[in-house]
């Protein structure tokens, strides 16, 4: 996806690609960045997206579920990992665009997800 998508700010969407690019954004080099609210939404979602990108990961294939969510709920898609050791669970509502970020950041985070999505 180069182009920013319909329901993204442009800035957020610019913010994204090059936080996703690798790129270290200070605070105290880039303050204006900072103080804009579409470039922190992008920050957020970013580490958002890295953190569950990190979960999944460790996550056994079997403790993973994905499903369209019903509802009123914040996302299209209800992302939740068991984690049998502790006795919890993780439970992320994703958009469509969210999920997609997240499969294109994690190949094969996104093979996971698609097996999962078809069960």
């Amino acid at each position: 996806m180069s182009d920013p998508p319909a329901e993204m700010d442009p800035t957020t969407w610019r913010t994204l690609k090059a936080l996703r690019g690798g790129a270290r954004l200070s605070r105290n080099k880039h303050f204006d960045l900072f103080a804009d609210p579409r470039a922190r939404r992008a920050i957020r979602l970013h580490r958002y997206l890295q953190g569950l990108a990190r979960a999944l990961a460790e996550a056994d294939a079997d403790d993973l579920s994905v499903q369209r969510a019903r509802g009123e709920v914040a996302g299209d898609y209800a992302l939740r990992i068991e984690f049998p050791v502790v006795h919890g669970r993780r439970t992320a509502y994703l958009s469509e665009l969210e999920l997609r970020l997240l499969a294109e950041h994690a190949p094969e985070v996104a093979r996971l997800l698609d097996r999962r999505l078809d069960e």
